[in-house]
């Protein structure tokens, strides 16, 4: 049943997306042309879905690639042998042309440098040093980061601690970045870093909890100390569904050990787009009250969807993750009033480029009387531009997750978030073809599921 204060909320949810919409409209402008590939990606994605799947592994395997000849035959063999959207008839004449020197050589050295063009906008730099720069730039407009280290997991024990020394490195090259924001809870760090744990053991395994939560601990331990020793916030970060209880586990418990357990810039992550997450939302609640001092919740939807659908259809598995978007888009709001309901035992971290979820956080919190500066927007590095203007306008903290690594290497990362920002079909096909619903776009997900079973 519907109340007068459930609809008046949803009144001014859509009151606030449409001021959010509107506003931005004046800003968006501005960014669009650092997009020109991206948006030309993402407009064939909507298309040639099948052309968009081998496009995304084409692009995932390019960092192995060494010659221009290479990419070139693996062009070939992901987009033009595959079963994909491009017409029959032209194939075999794309196939010859491409396998014309020195059309093959100019083909593969266009394809790395779009692809590098395109990363660099949402990689940060291949080192601290090359990233400060961009840093001190996202200073300069009143946002603040949390720095996040490329790499996916470690294949050795001796490339996982080749990572634990990036990190220490990486939060001791930080300093001129110190300081912190004052808000009613306490003290709000600028610095902020998260941290992949399979990138620190080799070995995590879910056959293998105990095991892998005890090394994970010993490789965590220096990094959680020096950031205490700095006064800077240490995330760490969702990873695949193997991984979760591992690392909620390990989280609850290493955040309880005495050196941290009176640390209060310690956060951990929940990924909605998981039909268990609010357990494990509440399973954190339930921590909290053994604390005297507050944890941090960065709120996700999850960047791993069609890794977990594929891998659990693959191994005759229960799909973990919503198959439905709007059922995730309302678990995160539902969860997101979870953890708004329980501030300030719990401070929280929404991260979303979604306007109809911000609005509907943003309108909650603030009929919950949560102050602007109390919790935090995050945003990717590059992506959403105008939006993190307009909502700064407005008075909310944005803090932007920021990755730092060479670019090639970070294929993944990027073709995970053009696979996730692709999922949200209603936002970017209206982006793409420069007509704006808004009313569509900010339609509670509540409709759109209750549509779907009428059907």
């Amino acid at each position: 049943m519907i109340t007068i204060a459930s609809e008046s909320i949803e009144l001014k949810t859509q009151v606030l997306g449409m001021r959010i919409f509107r506003e931005d409209e004046s800003q968006s402008s501005r960014y669009l042309s650092k997009h020109f590939w991206i948006k030309k990606i993402l407009g064939i994605s909507f298309r040639y879905p099948n052309l968009k799947v081998e496009m995304f592994r084409f692009v995932d395997v390019l960092p192995s690639l060494r010659s221009s000849r290479e990419i070139t035959e693996h062009f070939i063999l992901y987009l033009l042998n595959k079963d994909t959207e491009i017409p029959n008839w032209i194939r075999p004449f794309l196939r010859f042309l491409l396998g014309i020197f020195p059309i093959s050589f100019l083909f593969g050295v266009g394809i790395r440098a779009v692809v590098l063009r395109t990363s660099g906008n949402f990689i940060a730099g291949k080192d601290f040093k090359e990233a400060a720069k961009r840093l001190k730039k996202l200073r300069k407009k009143d946002s603040v980061f949390t720095l996040d280290i490329l790499g996916e997991s470690a294949l050795s024990e001796k490339e996982a601690n080749v990572y634990q020394k990036q990190y220490l490195r990486t939060i001791e090259n930080l300093d001129s970045f110190a300081g912190s924001e004052t808000t009613n809870y306490g003290a709000c760090p600028f610095v902020n870093v998260s941290v992949k744990c399979s990138s620190l053991y080799s070995q995590i395994s879910s056959l293998a909890k105990e095991e892998s939560a005890a090394v994970l601990k010993e490789k965590l331990r220096p990094i959680l100390r020096l950031a205490k020793s700095r006064n800077y916030f240490l995330n760490l970060d969702a990873e695949q569904y193997d991984y979760k209880e591992i690392l909620i586990s390990l989280a609850l418990e290493i955040f309880s050990e005495p050196e941290f357990s009176d640390y209060p810039h310690f956060g951990i992550v929940i990924q909605t787009y998981l039909k268990d997450s609010r357990k494990e939302l509440i399973q954190i609640l339930e921590y909290s009250k053994t604390r005297k001092i507050p944890i941090t919740v960065r709120l996700v939807k999850g960047a791993y969807w069609e890794y977990e659908v594929i891998r659990a259809k693959e191994k005759g598995w229960e799909i973990p993750v919503f198959e439905n978007k709007a059922e995730t888009d309302l678990n995160y709001e539902e969860c997101a009033k979870i953890l708004l309901d329980s501030y300030p035992r719990i401070l929280s971290a929404f991260a979303s480029h979604n306007i109809r979820s911000l609005s509907a956080i943003l309108t909650y919190a603030e009929s919950k009387g949560i102050s602007k500066r109390d919790f935090e927007i995050q945003m990717l590095y590059g992506m959403g531009d105008s939006y993190k203007v307009v909502l700064k306008k407005m008075g909310y903290r944005i803090r932007e997750y920021t990755p730092l690594g060479d670019i090639l290497p970070g294929m993944a990362y990027l073709v995970r978030r053009l696979l996730e920002n692709t999922s949200n079909q209603g936002f970017l096909q209206n982006f793409l073809s420069g007509r704006m619903d808004y009313s569509h776009l900010l339609k509670n997900p509540k409709e759109s599921i209750s549509n779907a079973e009428l059907l």
